[in-house]
């Protein structure tokens, strides 16, 4: 050590007391600066994602907005197409909706320069207008929800002549989205950027909930051509109603949360994580919400699973992990001696009965049972919630009023018994011959 070193280090009879004090302020400092680091990178983090949740929240809303509002469900598939190309930052989007007799994708629309258009208006090649299934390289798109391809890589399943294609106009990586409705793919969804890039959990979190919607208007526009066209409009138009209902509060809370994290952040306030972690929570409600209504607005669901199964699905779809815990069982329950009608009836009752609940009460568990206790088959919907003041059970809001009108249909008993505070159950009794 240079004698300039020791003495700025030494003092005399402790030769080392003052290098301690110098370390000790140093590794102090050290520390500080640290933790200043962390600090601004945590705000940076939160700071990114209220920006995504914010997006993501505008994005379903706008889409709930106009299932619910829109007439024509051809004009929905090109506003959801548009939601998502701008919410993922593409340049552009295809929809192709699968043709299964011939067991093709012929392409339906396209998005591109801020507009929907048909294939002839983006003069989109035509020997790619129409691509077949039988062709493995096709089928790989649509074995899973999505896949991300890259013009670039030479080992994609992109032909080479519509790689070309791609590569002339910029494309560098592709999102594709399967759409599917009854466990089958019926169409897809194809997203082009300009740039290499991947793709957070979140973002394709929100692009299926979106391409969801996608999906069911493709099944709805397909059972609207159909002879059942006035059944199918009304039944969607209640449920997607429903939907945008118990949507909006929760979309509420999560700008809200996310002006007040804002804010926080602004003020350099440790409650802004709060903000963000709450409105991280309403998200996920949201989406589960949405989830669970998805299956409501399945027409089919009943012919092709039966009561018992619809009731389990429609359970599961409710839970949303940490926050709500919802459960099923059925006994001795004949599904096969009731009209499909009547259990159509039952699963729409129960469907309404959690619905309130989740939209209104705030519980924490939901239990389901379908039972045979002669001479009655017993549904029974019971939650944990906050109940209903006195008087409100009786009228029409809170889908009441849908309820013993489907009751009333099938010439079932209603009783739904509540109190502030103490949880609400409803409880369906069908007269059956045992």
């Amino acid at each position: 050590m240079s004698r300039r070193n020791f003495f700025c280090a030494a003092a005399p009879g402790k030769p080392y007391a003052v290098c301690g004090i110098a370390t000790d302020i140093t590794d102090s400092k050290r520390a500080e600066e640290m933790q200043a680091a962390i600090a601004r990178e945590r705000e940076m983090f939160a700071q990114q994602r209220a920006i995504q949740l914010g997006r993501a929240n505008e994005a379903l809303r706008g889409c709930l907005d106009a299932l619910a509002s829109v007439r024509e469900l051809d004009d929905f598939l090109g506003q959801v197409m548009a939601t998502m190309t701008r919410q993922l930052g593409a340049v552009s989007s295809t929809l192709r909706v699968r043709n299964f007799e011939q067991n093709t994708l012929p392409l339906e629309l396209v998005f591109q320069d801020g507009r929907v258009m048909s294939p002839d208006e983006a003069k989109y090649p035509e020997k790619w207008r129409n691509v077949s299934l039988v062709e493995q390289r096709f089928k790989l798109f649509l074995n899973e929800p999505s896949a991300i391809t890259r013009t670039l890589d030479p080992h994609s399943p992109i032909p080479d002549d519509h790689r070309s294609y791609l590569l002339g106009h910029g494309v560098k990586t592709i999102l594709v989205i399967s759409l599917t409705s009854r466990g089958q793919v019926n169409g897809r969804l194809t997203f082009r950027f300009t740039e290499e890039r991947d793709f957070q959990a979140e973002e394709l979190e929100i692009a299926r909930a979106l391409a969801t919607q996608a999906s069911l208007a493709i099944q709805l526009t397909q059972l609207a051509k159909t002879a059942r066209q006035s059944a199918v409009l009304v039944e969607r138009n209640r449920l997607a109603g429903e939907i945008h209902d118990s949507l909006a509060q929760n979309f509420a809370g999560i700008s809200m949360q996310l002006s007040v994290a804002t804010e926080a952040m602004q003020m350099k306030s440790k409650d802004a994580f709060s903000h963000v972690e709450r409105a991280t929570d309403l998200a996920r409600f949201g989406l589960s919400e949405a989830r669970r209504s998805a299956l409501s607005l399945r027409s089919d669901i009943i012919e092709e699973s039966g009561l018992i199964e619809a009731l389990r699905r429609l359970v599961e779809r409710a839970n949303i992990p940490g926050l709500l815990w919802c459960s099923f069982r059925s006994s001795k329950v004949r599904e096969e001696t009731l009209p499909p009608s009547v259990q159509q009836d039952l699963f729409r009752i129960a469907q309404e009965a959690i619905s309130n609940a989740i939209r209104h009460a705030r519980p924490t568990a939901i239990t389901v049972s379908l039972r045979r206790n002669p001479p009655n088959l017993v549904l029974k919907i019971r939650d944990n919630g906050s109940g209903i003041a006195d008087g409100r059970s009786s009228g029409e809001g809170f889908g009441f009023g849908n309820m013993r009108a489907r009751a009333k249909n099938i010439g079932a008993e209603l009783d739904i018994r509540s109190s502030a505070g103490s949880g609400t159950s409803v409880v369906v009794r069908l007269p059956i011959i045992s």
